[in-house]
């Protein structure tokens, strides 16, 4: 006989304990981290598009959720690739490597190194997914109605937009190989 707690479902103001895998367009699994993320629905930690196509699915059930670049980590931006002189990186620098730095509001970022020449060093701190259609593989593994105070502090975290700089998928989940800072 299901019991109460079988009915709970995503929506805004639940919390929810969620199994994930994300492919890109040619069904490549793209992150190599931890695929489970406890969450407050309706709070900013997982993209609205991605929420809105949650929003409903039951305790135990699984959904499949494509995602349009614009939808997730944007499209690719060109004006985020620079040349860097080559003095500011380690001599043994090569195209493919990973770097961690921090853009102007003190922010990470992962820059990617494009190309390498005598001079310069061509880096992209476009999000490693952005301009890419991902599809997502999501099991609502436990739901329940947030208590008082984790609704409090999601509030609490939306107001300081703490959340802004951890985005459901990490650049550096991503790497296949080490990052260097």
């Amino acid at each position: 006989m299901p019991t109460e707690q079988d009915s709970f479902q995503l929506g805004p103001g639940m919390w929810a304990r969620l199994g994930y895998q994300v492919f890109d367009a040619e069904g490549e699994l793209v992150e190599t981290g931890d695929s489970e993320l406890c969450c407050l629905i309706g709070y900013g930690v997982l993209f609205p598009a991605l929420e809105e196509r949650l929003e409903g699915l039951a305790q135990g059930a699984s959904r499949t959720v494509m995602l349009r670049p614009e939808q997730a980590f944007g499209l690719r931006n060109p004006e985020a690739q620079v040349e860097v002189d080559r003095s500011d990186f380690p001599e043994d620098v090569a195209a493919g490597d990973c770097y961690e730095a921090e853009d102007e509001d003190g922010r990470p970022v992962l820059l990617q190194v494009l190309d390498v020449s005598d001079d310069a060093v061509l880096v992209d701190s476009n999000h490693p997914l952005a301009g890419q259609i991902l599809r997502f593989e999501v099991e609502a593994r436990e739901v329940r109605p947030a208590t008082d105070p984790e609704l409090e502090e999601a509030e609490q975290r939306l107001l300081t937009q703490e959340d802004e700089a951890q985005p459901l998928i990490t650049p550096e989940s991503l790497l296949r190989g080490p990052t260097r800072r």
